[in-house]
C-alpha cells in the first residue's frame, strides 16, 4: 500500500500573520476527479516545518449529516480501513454496513443505501493520517448526499488540496473557501512533496520551482 507524505514549511512572520488571524492549514482530497474537495480531511495550526504522512487505504462511513458548511460529519455506520474496492457494501435497514459483494464500479468503492429510517443519508469516504507526529484517526475525505435504494460511487483520488483559512476544523464540510488553493498531485511515483508558502499570493509552491 502506496504511503505518502507532505512537508510544508513557514517562515517565522508567516507563523505570526497565522497566529494573529487565527488561520490554520487545511488539507483536502477532491471526490470526483477535479472536483472541488468539499470536506476539510486534516485542519491544523501551523508550525515551521509541518509533516503529514498517509497511506492509500480507506473506509466507507455514513451519517446524518446535512452537507452545510462547518457541519461535523459523524460516523452513524463505517467499515474498518482497508474497504476493497471494484465491490459494492450494503448499509442494509438495521443501519449495519455489511459486505463487500460483487457487482461494484471499477477503481471505485460503492455503497448501497438500504437504510429506511431516511430518505437519504450521506455517504463518503475517510482516512487515517499523522500530522507532526499526531495520528489522527478516521477523519473524512469526502461526503455526498445518496438516496434510500441507490448506490453512492466513491472514486478516491491521490490529488491533495492545500490552503489556509480560519474557523474550520478537521472533519468537517467545507463549502466556503476563503483564500486560494494549491492543487498537488501524488501517485505514478511521487510520493513525497516538499512545499513552502508563498504570502504574497496565499498560494504554496514546491521550492525547486
Amino acid at each position: 500500500m502506496a504511503q505518502y507524505k507532505l512537508d510544508i514549511a513557514f517562515t517565522n512572520q508567516q507563523l505570526e500573520n497565522l497566529y494573529q488571524t487565527n488561520s490554520s492549514v487545511i488539507i483536502a482530497k477532491p471526490s470526483e476527479g477535479n472536483a472541488t474537495p468539499n470536506v476539510a480531511w486534516q485542519s491544523f495550526k501551523a508550525l515551521g516545518a509541518n509533516t503529514l504522512t498517509w497511506r492509500e487505504e480507506y473506509g466507507i462511513y455514513v451519517s446524518s449529516t446535512e452537507l452545510t458548511h462547518g457541519a461535523q460529519l459523524d460516523q452513524l455506520s463505517n467499515t474498518e480501513i482497508g474497504a476493497i474496492m471494484d465491490q459494492v457494501y450494503t448499509m442494509n435497514p438495521s443501519g449495519v454496513i455489511t459486505g463487500p459483494a460483487s457487482g461494484g464500479v471499477p477503481n471505485s468503492f460503492a455503497l448501497l443505501n438500504e437504510y429506511k429510517n431516511k430518505p437519504y443519508m450521506t455517504a463518503g469516504l475517510f482516512q487515517d493520517a499523522t500530522v507532526n507526529g499526531t495520528e489522527i484517526i478516521g477523519n473524512a475525505t469526502s461526503a455526498a448526499p445518496v438516496l434510500l435504494a441507490s448506490t453512492a460511487v466513491m472514486t478516491p483520488y491521490t490529488t491533495i488540496y492545500v490552503w489556509i483559512q480560519s474557523q474550520v476544523v478537521s472533519n468537517t464540510v467545507c463549502t466556503l473557501v476563503t483564500s486560494p488553493m494549491t492543487e498537488f498531485k501524488f501517485g505514478g511515483g511521487t510520493n513525497d512533496i516538499a512545499i513552502a508558502y508563498n504570502s504574497e499570493t496565499g498560494l504554496f509552491y514546491t521550492p525547486q520551482s
